[in-house]
């Protein structure tokens, strides 16, 4: 079948993935946040990062505070015991935290993927439905994993900073105990194997170079337009 470009479907597209740049962006912050907020903690909600904080934190800071001396030189104080169990909880629920946010972001896409598996057939025989282009769209929340893969190699790569990785998929590794690389490229490449099913076996041909385009622009000027205008306006 030959494959054309539609300017019509490019627009409607393109504001799609815009959209759906900042809902990604904002709900993979709610996943952080939902952990956090089960663990007990206060939060707070940013345009593409999110706090948290709670009493323990504070405990722990203040013993910091009045032992740095021993702390830092491996001493022994009064509280040691207690800022030694603080600090171990404090980084169990820091690395279950970081954990919620790629988890939000993978499981939205899982979802997205099992709802276009399940209407495969109806899709063959009467082509994508709405119900279907927002799981498209939800599938491809597994592209936020590529993105920050290849983002942070790249930077690397223009900027070096001692690692090729970067982000929570690197500090997973790191809280796991194994090489920084191993969640990046794990999700990375996951991701890159779900996006190129949706795009090559889901969206028909007829689509698919509009849908890729789309996705190029849409993508880009959603990251820039939410990231450094609209974002930080709305949740500062």
């Amino acid at each position: 079948m030959k494959i054309t470009f539609n300017i019509k479907s490019f627009i409607i597209l393109t504001f799609a993935f815009i959209v759906f740049t900042a809902i990604g962006t904002v709900t993979h912050e709610y996943g952080h946040i939902l952990v956090a907020k089960y663990l007990g903690y206060e939060t707070t909600l940013h345009y593409g990062s999110m706090n948290y904080n709670s009493e323990l934190n504070e405990k722990i800071y203040d013993i910091y505070n009045q032992n740095k001396t021993a702390i830092e030189n491996d001493q022994y104080f009064d509280k040691k015991n207690e800022y030694e169990i603080g600090i171990e909880e404090l980084q169990s629920n820091g690395l279950l935290i970081i954990i919620g946010g790629p988890l939000q972001t993978t499981l939205t896409g899982l979802i997205g993927l099992i709802i276009l598996f399940m209407r495969r057939n109806h899709i063959k025989k009467l082509g994508l439905k709405m119900i279907d282009w927002l799981a498209v769209f939800l599938s491809l929340f597994w592209l936020r994993e590529v993105f920050n893969l290849v983002m942070s190699i790249g930077h690397n790569i223009i900027s070096p900073r001692g690692s090729f990785f970067s982000g929570d998929e690197k500090y997973i590794s790191y809280g796991l105990n194994l090489w920084e690389g191993t969640a990046p490229i794990i999700l990375g490449f996951a991701g890159l194997l779900i996006s190129l099913f949706v795009i090559f076996n889901i969206i028909p041909n007829r689509h698919r170079l509009t849908f890729i385009i789309s996705g190029l622009v849409g993508g880009i000027v959603g990251f820039i337009l939410w990231m450094n205008i609209l974002g930080p306006r709305i949740l500062p």
